[in-house]
């Protein structure tokens, strides 16, 4: 059988690039199967964290060494964009495990579920940020997604876990169904004849005059479909519940690995596929972007729960990194964004490491658990305050040369209302981190003895804030190592 043959020929031969990807799905079928019960029942519960870590690094292995290429019938590319993001998005599921092993532990609520549901979460982000089909992305997403909506609710018999978890399920499907009709529209703009990005601008141009509004229509329902993802303003109404009910290193994970992953097939999907028909979504986007930025860090203001100042405070951040997608230069723009996403990532890390720590004394819910933090534990409040100013772009912190970077580039755009936006939103988001920052050192602590620190939570935070604090020195140079290093 000829077609047999070619197709495991081609499986044979492409599936070197997704490599990483079938590790992670033999490892997380591996813990779940009842061969990897039995293998796995004598090992304590908190060890699957450290087996976790292992094949999170051994994928991240795979990831720096698979060549360069195009395969499955141009469905996925490997290149320094899809290399870049799959190395956040692993990063971000190894810090998770880590911020986890304390507070699970804590809560006896260790199980290999957790950690398969975290692998295969992740194996669903190393596809999408690759794929180059509005098809596979779409698989690639609900893989993804999937997962997320379990982890949320991962605690089950907290009634705050389920509901947010419910909450974002209900919205999340409808925002599939969203961006799967937008895709539906693109395919019949095209007359049938393709869904890959590649050829999709060229299918878009050959299409009849009549299907400008079709077209219309499946960009905006695609870019409706991705914002929600990202938890853009106005489709962020799931991320400050989901990310107040989840667990908390669960609410890390989600600040961190799925926007990486979302925002690499933004800025594919734009850069590539709808790059000829940018006057469809530049207005659209641009005013996401804004509204991201403005609502976001203004609803951070009133806060007083930490994890939904967090959340606020992401979408502020989201609305910055669609700077980057607005980009006529994709290449630019995702490099800015693959900075600014890396240097998120620590902050974030960092941050909640220390409100996790804070949870072991039931505390940390608030701003106010932070009262007298630098007397209690210097360190950590020293660190905190790293993180805090650097989410805030405060120089010389790493925070602000991943503001510097992306804002440049969206100057050089031609994004200079949007570049002023983002400017006097960053200067007003400071308030509410230097409040952080406030109770810590001019408020007295409570009576309550400090919980001794553990070993992850101190391998976080030093690993964190030495980052960000190296990166204060280099800063200037470290673009110039992604250019070279990371793509090539």
């Amino acid at each position: 059988m000829p077609f047999a043959q070619a197709l495991w020929e081609s499986l044979a031969r492409d599936s070197r690039l997704v490599t990483p990807v079938i590790l992670l799905w033999l490892a997380g079928t591996l813990m779940l199967w009842p061969l990897g019960s039995l293998l796995l029942k004598r090992m304590p519960k908190d060890r699957w964290a450290f087996f976790t870590v292992a094949i999170l690094l051994l994928s991240g292995w795979f990831v720096i060494n698979t060549p360069n290429a195009i395969g499955f019938a141009d469905m996925f590319r490997v290149d320094g964009v899809t290399k870049g993001f799959q190395i956040l998005c692993i990063a971000a599921g190894i810090l998770t495990v880590a911020l986890g092993r304390q507070q699970l532990g804590a809560l006896k609520e260790h199980s290999v579920e957790y950690y398969s549901l975290i692998i295969f979460s992740i194996s669903g982000m190393l596809l999408l940020v690759g794929a180059t089909d509005l098809v596979s992305i779409y698989f690639a997403v609900e893989l993804m997604a999937l997962c997320v909506y379990i982890l949320v609710g991962y605690l089950r018999t907290q009634e705050r876990a389920v509901e947010a978890s419910i909450k974002y399920f209900l919205l999340g499907a409808f925002s599939s169904g969203i961006l799967l009709f937008g895709i539906s529209l693109i395919f019949a703009a095209t007359g049938g004849t393709t869904t890959n990005l590649e050829r999709l601008g060229q299918a878009i141009a050959l299409a009849p005059g009549n299907q400008d509004l079709l077209v219309f229509s499946g960009v905006l329902m695609v870019l409706i479909g991705f914002a929600f993802k990202v938890a853009a303003v106005p489709f962020h109404m799931w991320s400050p519940d989901a990310y107040e009910g989840a667990p908390t290193p669960v609410t890390a994970f989600m600040s961190m690995a799925p926007k990486a992953a979302a925002l690499a097939a933004f800025i594919r999907i734009f850069g590539t596929g709808f790059n000829g028909v940018a006057e469809n979504w530049i207005a659209p986007l641009s005013f996401i972007a804004a509204a991201s930025m403005i609502l976001g860090n203004i609803a951070a203001f009133k806060q007083q729960s930490i994890k939904r100042m967090l959340a606020y405070s992401s979408i502020g951040h989201v609305g910055y990194m669609l700077l980057g997608v607005l980009a006529m230069d994709s290449q630019a723009g995702a490099q800015a964004v693959w900075f600014y996403m890396m240097t998120y990532l620590f902050m974030q890390a960092g941050a909640f490491a220390i409100v996790i720590y804070l949870q072991g004394a039931n505390e940390g819910e608030r701003i106010e658990d932070f009262k007298g933090l630098a007397k209690r534990r210097p360190l950590l409040a020293f660190a905190m305050m790293v993180f805090m100013l650097s989410l805030a772009g405060i120089p010389p912190l790493l925070g602000f040369f991943s503001k510097f970077y992306l804002f440049r580039l969206a100057i050089i755009e031609g994004y200079i209302t949007l570049t002023v936006i983002a400017l006097l939103t960053s200067a007003a988001a400071a308030y509410y981190y230097l409040n952080v920052v406030a109770q810590m050192y001019f408020k007295e602590p409570g009576e309550a003895a400090p919980p001794p620190v553990c070993i992850c939570t101190k391998a976080i935070v030093a690993l964190c804030s030495a980052v960000l604090l190296v990166g204060t020195a280099f800063g200037p140079w470290i673009m110039d190592w992604v250019g070279k290093i990371v793509w090539g």
